[in-house]
């Protein structure tokens, strides 16, 4: 058992928002960041409590979903009034650690799998409760977007084998994730052949990439998997025929020139959401830290590359088994959400290993009838489910469906809490 200590940050606050922001300081690890809203529900105890993970593929919460999605402040620092924290308790976990104000001892330290990930997130949720001792009953459904949706799941195996946490876990959310992303890639090229992004010769050049991706995984040749999974943008741009074309979220228009980071987020969050050249991470250093009370010594986001860097044997591991854990051992919902404007984690690509899931309700699932998702009249999607497992189709969404279509997220938010 590593010796854990537990900081309760004391800064200058933000006006009529109350807030929790803490370090878990994990010795021989680092110092793991949550920043936790309450709801403005009566009765917060009585409300879920949406914890939110992002990995190292996205931005990291306490930027990205606080302040860019469903905070209860945007980036001006004005209240949302859509904000989710009206109806549920918002925890937000900077990981791994070496992300956002999460920060290693060094980078050795830095975790470099999903198993080791999950202790450091363990006992940052230990943290959260010590603190917020009037919550350890209260409903808890794990959220991991992108590569947070492996976080999601093997936090969520832990916490379900923890008997103090066992009656807290509701359910596991998997948004757009990046589960089995050499399978998910074996659908590329028909994706964007089918919506005229590129040509049959385009597709075949696709496939080539991703057969390779595959061979390398199968081998288990993780790291070389990895780093070919980072040039997909400039491969299906420079040699697909697909010029600038955002991944994330495929019809961003771009000019051919774009810069745009390793997994094409930053840019799209900036003409969605961020209406100004902010430099956002100055803002966090020099706006956000003092408010929440984090020392100078502390610099948002310095330590991502060497995190990215950590993930290079793990992150193209298959992580379909651990989600066939939840389900086959613990009473756990799963739910999975997916844009439809993602092609990095296309929707045809989740389906391969959604429908050969091996549990004992797949029948079930797979048998259900498809819905229509449908919220004022309007066709946000499409969903089919069975008592422990659901699966969404999200229209006009790409990576990030709450930021998209922040409607047909709610509705789906409503569904998986109240069950």
């Amino acid at each position: 058992m590593k010796p854990v200590t537990d900081e309760k940050l004391e800064g200058d606050g933000f006006i009529d928002i109350e807030h929790t922001a803490a370090f878990t300081r994990i010795r021989g690890v680092g110092d793991m960041f949550w920043l936790f809203y309450p709801t403005v529900a009566s009765i917060p105890t009585s409300r879920p409590i949406i914890l939110w993970l992002d990995g190292i593929t996205g931005v990291p919460p306490s930027l990205l979903a606080n302040f860019g999605i469903f905070g209860p402040l945007d980036i001006n620092l004005n209240k949302r009034e859509n904000s989710w924290v009206n109806d549920y308790n918002l925890l937000f976990v900077d990981a791994p650690v070496g992300t956002g104000f999460s920060r290693a001892e060094d980078n050795t330290t830095i975790s470099r799998d999903l198993d080791d990930t999950a202790e450091t997130l363990l006992y940052t949720i230990e943290s959260f409760y010590k603190i917020h001792e009037s919550y350890e009953n209260t409903p808890l459904y794990i959220f991991g977007q992108g590569h947070g949706a492996q976080l999601a799941v093997a936090l969520g195996i832990r916490l379900a084998e923890t008997q103090s946490f066992s009656n807290n876990l509701k359910g596991v959310v998997i948004g757009n994730g990046i589960m089995s992303p050499a399978l998910a890639l074996t659908k590329l090229g028909f994706y964007l052949e089918e919506l005229a992004y590129i040509d049959g010769n385009g597709r075949n050049a696709i496939e080539e990439f991703s057969t390779s991706i595959n061979n390398y995984t199968n081998d288990e040749q993780f790291e070389t998997a990895f780093d070919t999974f980072l040039s997909l943008g400039t491969y299906v741009n420079e040699y697909a025929g697909a010029i600038a074309v955002n991944l994330n979220y495929i019809i961003d228009k771009l000019s051919q020139n774009t810069s745009q980071d390793s997994f094409g987020l930053n840019k799209y969050l900036r003409d969605t959401v961020y209406t100004s050249d902010t430099d956002l991470y100055k803002f966090m250093d020099e706006t956000i830290a003092p408010i929440l009370g984090i020392s100078d010594n502390v610099k948002y986001e310095e330590q991502r590359d060497a995190a990215t860097q950590a993930f290079r044997s793990s992150f193209m591991r298959p992580a379909v088994d651990k989600v066939e854990h939840l389900l086959q051992n613990t009473n756990v919902t799963v739910t999975v959400y997916n844009g439809n404007l993602d092609a990095i984690s296309n929707t045809p690509g989740q389906l391969l290993w959604v429908e050969n899931l091996q549990w004992p309700g797949q029948d079930s699932f797979l048998n259900s009838s498809r819905s229509t998702l449908i919220v004022n009249s309007r066709v946000e999607g499409y969903f089919r489910q069975s008592a422990r497992f659901q699966f969404y189709w999200i229209n006009a969404a790409g990576q990030s469906v709450p930021l998209d279509s922040p409607v047909a997220m709610r509705r789906v938010l409503q569904s998986i809490t109240s069950n």
